[in-house]
């Protein structure tokens, strides 16, 4: 028999797994489903992304290349300059990736060794599990950071004993499961502190295109030095099955991100370097898309207010953090299954505790979804 990463059991479910499992379960008992869970809308992406997919698709494909083409490369470069006002040279700066998750996961690779006494990777808590689950696979110290109050993480407050053994930090802004944003000046503070003491800083920026009054900020508005940002066409233009993104940054640092990226195989193809190429050009579409979320947003807020249950980070991402009545994020969550509702226990987001008490809804059902499952929720309720 195998011997087998004990890390493979050691980890629960992972969450979004553990949520399409609740969904199964009430469509196979022939009922209808309202499905907050996993953050993948309704809406599919404008038209004129799938026919550069299909057009991308010549005879013969050939392996594509860890840099992509120039052309998804300077497209990127003009989203960069366009949206945050930042220039990056598309030659040794940017490059494209599967996905936003796979670049999260592979990215402690290229900071930690695991036989040093400072592999720490600290992240936001609760956050993305796979900031974590990179970082253990890795062979790093994952170093969970409780979020409280505005849920920004701010590196310069953290205790300077876990900072002597850390390597590597996330930020997550628009922060994901709550919304939050860092603001520019926190940002700055976050790159100047992990410039002085030489640690990697890295921000998750995939929601910076879903917000719904001011624009979030990019951590590479402070500089280039030191820092990478990422980035997804997932939530921006409703690409989650294409898996794009990219990752930005500090050019000396890119070349090692280059290097390591010849190993796990994982390049985006060129027919999704195409698509890529389409839609981070255009930003009438992402436009669309945020009135989109914003009406969504808006039908359960008037409802959480109106339940006097609070949410945190109105102002951007796809979801909602809600405190639940009780503070029993995961009975509330079984209550809200009983009548066709999918959402995600605050709990399953966090390391430490962190979560317990709030749920999650992502607005990824349509407009009319929403109203019908604001109504069985409201009944509920009363």
């Amino acid at each position: 028999m195998p011997r087998f990463n004990p890390l493979l059991t050691q980890l629960r479910t992972y969450p979004a797994i553990a949520v399409d499992e609740a969904k199964a379960r009430l469509q196979k008992a022939g009922r209808t489903v309202y499905d907050f869970g996993k953050g993948d809308p309704a809406e599919p992406p404008p038209e004129f992304v799938r026919e550069a997919l299909v057009s991308g698709v010549d005879e013969r494909l050939p392996y594509p290349r860890v840099m992509g083409s120039d052309a998804v490369r300077e497209s990127i470069a003009a989203y960069m300059q366009r949206r945050f006002g930042v220039l990056l040279d598309p030659a040794t700066q940017i490059v494209p990736t599967s996905g936003s998750k796979e670049a999260v996961f592979h990215l402690p690779l290229l900071v930690i060794d695991r036989n040093a006494p400072d592999r720490g990777v600290v992240f936001p808590d609760p956050g993305y599990p796979a900031y974590q689950r990179g970082a253990l696979f890795a062979g790093a110290e994952a170093i969970a950071l409780r979020l409280e109050g505005d849920h920004i993480l701010r590196p310069e407050c953290i205790d300077p004993e876990i900072i002597a053994r850390t390597r590597m930090i996330w930020l997550n802004t628009p922060h994901n499961p709550s919304g939050a944003v860092t603001t520019l000046e926190d940002l700055q503070r976050a790159a100047d502190f992990c410039r002085s003491h030489d640690i990697l800083l890295v921000s998750d920026e995939t929601y910076a295109d879903v917000y719904h009054a001011d624009p979030p900020h990019s951590l590479l508005e402070c500089g280039t030095n030191g820092v990478l940002a990422l980035h997804s066409l997932s939530k921006r233009s409703g690409m989650t099955g294409y898996r794009s993104g990219f990752v930005a940054g500090d050019a000396d640092v890119m070349a090692r991100f280059r290097t390591l990226r010849t190993n796990p195989g994982v390049v985006p193809s060129d027919f999704v370097n195409a698509a890529a190429t389409a839609a981070w050009a255009d930003d009438d579409h992402t436009e669309d898309r945020r009135a989109i979320f914003r009406a969504k947003k808006a039908l359960f807020l008037a409802m959480f207010d109106a339940l006097n249950m609070r949410v945190i980070g109105r102002e951007a991402s796809l979801y909602l953090w809600v405190a639940v009545p009780g503070g029993d994020d995961e009975a509330y969550a079984k209550r809200l299954l009983d009548i066709g509702i999918v959402v995600s226990p605050g709990r399953i987001f966090g390391v430490e505790g962190a979560g317990v008490g709030y749920i999650r809804l992502a607005m990824v059902p349509t407009i009319d979804e929403c109203k019908a499952a604001i109504a069985a929720w409201t009944e509920m309720e009363s």
